[in-house]
């Protein structure tokens, strides 16, 4: 054994100094702080998607954008990267920005059903609904519960006329959420829109709208649209409760000429006749208003009256036969029966272009790739006043065929 300088007897193991106890700890932290770095490194590109998909779901695909080029260069994360690229582009207004980056993703991997749902959307997006159509069926057979393309197959067979597909999506949606208030609403609306729409079509409807506000009570729209429904059936008491529910919550002058409507159907004169002097009061113009008044005038003996309100309700309602009818109706009692037959011949006109209608929007349904039929659907809507829905019938035949030249030409001249 040896001594210490200060005479004190060392151990045979000599002790670490104080240098060594320190670089010892340095190396330690030194190894921490490696193994750390090496941890936030090799998580950098999962972050930076994550922080693209924040972006992205708060509505700012310009940030989103910013945060991708890490992840695409990683392996690992490049698929999901190139998807978010994909939805950043449709969200700006660019679906053609997205067919690169969906190329790239193999369409048999994980993210197929994704993929195809994207397609569906750029091709939607550019006007070509029968190939959009083709991939979110494509897309809903791997991801059949997919609302978001549920929603989307629906916008796109509606848009494209068949009206079958759009229902059945909508039936598919509100199983899958049964919640969804919008969907149950667009259900109604559009199964009144199919050519069978009869009493059936109408008791469903009405489900549909009562689940709808179920649902969620503040629409009232919905309730609008719901007492129309009831006051045809004729249940004339639950429509004037849905109607005092929307009041001053939808456009006055047709609330007020459904409660005139109603009223005269009950037989209630005294009840019209104040609901047309309140709609009067508030200088409210309607259709139905009108011929009411005059229908109310002519009740009552007022004959020149009542030509006046009958001529105001054609003038305003000039594509509705029932307008014509009458007036017709009318002209007979006073025994001007050219004025009458002419009226009637108007009248009979529209009936015909509305059955005309009727069948071909069935001809559309059953086929969805046919441009000749909507463009001839076109045609009609103009015959009946209609030119935004006759735009849409010709930009449906031109997806169905981009180089339909008489949709074209007739699209045009609608645009001058």
């Amino acid at each position: 054994m040896s001594t210490d300088p200060g005479g004190h007897r060392a151990s045979g193991a000599s002790r670490p100094s104080g240098w060594a106890r320190a670089a010892g700890v340095a190396a330690v932290a030194l190894a921490l702080v490696a193994g750390g770095g090496w941890w936030w490194w090799d998580g950098r590109a999962d972050r930076h998607l994550e922080r693209a998909l924040r972006f992205l779901e708060d509505g700012r695909p310009e940030s989103a954008a910013a945060w991708l080029a890490v992840p695409e260069a990683d392996p690992r994360t490049e698929d999901r990267a190139l998807l978010l690229r994909a939805r950043v582009a449709l969200m700006r207004g660019r679906p053609g920005d997205a067919i690169g980056p969906l190329d790239r993703i193999p369409e048999g991997g994980p993210l197929g059903a994704e993929v195809a749902f994207l397609k569906g959307e750029v091709l939607r997006a550019t006007g070509n609904l029968p190939d959009a159509i083709a991939w979110f069926r494509r897309s809903l057979r791997r991801r059949p519960d997919d609302p978001d393309c549920l929603r989307s197959l629906a916008a796109a067979s509606y848009d494209l006329g068949d009206l079958e597909t759009v229902l059945q999506a909508l039936q598919d949606l509100t199983r899958v959420l049964p919640g969804d208030s919008a969907a149950w609403r667009t259900l109604g609306l559009v199964r009144m829109e199919l050519p069978d729409a009869g009493e059936q079509a109408m008791i469903e409807a009405v489900s549909a709208y009562r689940t709808s506000l179920g649902i969620d009570p503040h629409q009232p729209a919905v309730r609008l649209e719901l007492a129309d429904l009831l006051a045809r059936q004729g249940a004339y008491s639950e429509a004037l409760d849905q109607l005092d529910a929307c009041r001053g919550r939808v456009p006055e002058a047709d609330r007020l000429a459904l409660l005139a409507r109603i009223s005269w159907e009950r037989g209630d004169r005294s009840a019209t006749a104040s609901i047309l002097d309140e709609a009067r009061s508030h200088r409210l113009e309607h259709p139905e208003l009108f011929a009411l008044a005059g229908l109310l005038a002519q009740a009552e003996g007022r004959n020149d009256e009542a030509e006046g309100w009958f001529d105001l309700a054609v003038a305003s309602a000039p594509f509705d036969f029932r307008r014509y009818v009458q007036r017709a109706t009318f002209l007979r009692t006073l025994g001007r029966l050219d004025e009458a037959d002419r009226d009637a011949r108007r009248a009979d006109e529209l009936k015909q272009a509305l059955l005309a209608m009727s069948s071909l929007n069935a001809e559309a349904a059953a086929r969805p790739l046919d441009p000749d039929v909507r463009c001839r659907l076109g045609l009609l809507c103009e015959q009946l006043g209609k030119p935004q829905l006759a735009a849409s019938w010709y930009r449906a035949a031109l997806s169905c065929d981009p180089n339909h030249s008489d949709a074209r030409s007739l699209l045009a001249e609608l645009r001058r």
